[in-house]
């Protein structure tokens, strides 16, 4: 665990985050006096996507092509 007040962390933002990438725990004092937690989230894989893989899924209206009600003034 490390803290840091705003301005050292903002001066030293390379090396906070390298201690976070190592699991460490970093907490930053804001101006405010409130404390900050700088945590890793680690963002999953992107998988390749596979073409078809929804078919079948999706459903279309027989009338997804008609007129719309509400434009019925604006067709005249």
């Amino acid at each position: 665990m490390k803290t840091y007040t705003m301005e050292s962390a903002v001066a030293n933002f390379d090396e906070l985050m390298e201690d976070a990438q190592k699991g460490l725990t970093i907490y930053i004092i804001g101006s405010d006096g409130r404390e900050y937690e700088l945590i890793l989230k680690r963002m999953p894989e992107n998988k390749p996507r596979k073409p078809g893989m929804f078919k079948g899924q999706i459903k279309i209206a027989e009338d997804f092509d008609d007129p719309l009600p509400e434009f019925e003034p604006y067709m005249k």
